[in-house]
């Protein structure tokens, strides 16, 4: 009997922490997104924040995202999330979201680590 609880107890807490799922999945849309090098789908997957820092000049967001270097390898990888923040890592990025109306969105991206200091985003915002 103790050796079955202790089958379930391990069956049982081997999910996904909860509250990722939805991360993971918005996640997972933008890698899509930046796999096939869709910029309109990849701005409307980010914050409004990011969209607008993802502009410059006359730029849409689309033409802006499109001269990114956003990789795309995935699956998403290690999940946090915090309340209304998440911070999602990959092979070759670092994705931070957001929860908004309408679900999480990616407030930064094409984010690389620096020693002691903030990371490096090709988009923020």
């Amino acid at each position: 009997m103790l050796a079955g609880l202790g089958v379930l107890a391990l069956a049982t807490g081997c999910g996904a922490a909860p509250g990722t799922g939805a991360v993971t999945g918005a996640a997972d849309n933008w890698l899509a997104a930046a796999r096939a090098h869709d910029a309109a789908t990849l701005c409307r997957l980010l914050t409004p924040a990011a969209q607008e820092s993802a502009v410059t000049g006359s730029q849409t967001c689309p033409q802006a995202v499109a001269d990114m270097k956003l990789p795309g390898d995935g699956p998403a990888g290690h999940v946090e999330v915090w309340s209304d923040r998440a911070q999602v890592k990959t092979r070759a990025d670092t994705l931070f979201l957001t929860k908004v109306a309408g679900g999480w969105r990616v407030s930064a991206a094409g984010c690389t680590a620096r020693q002691g200091r903030p990371y490096d985003c090709e988009v923020s915002g």
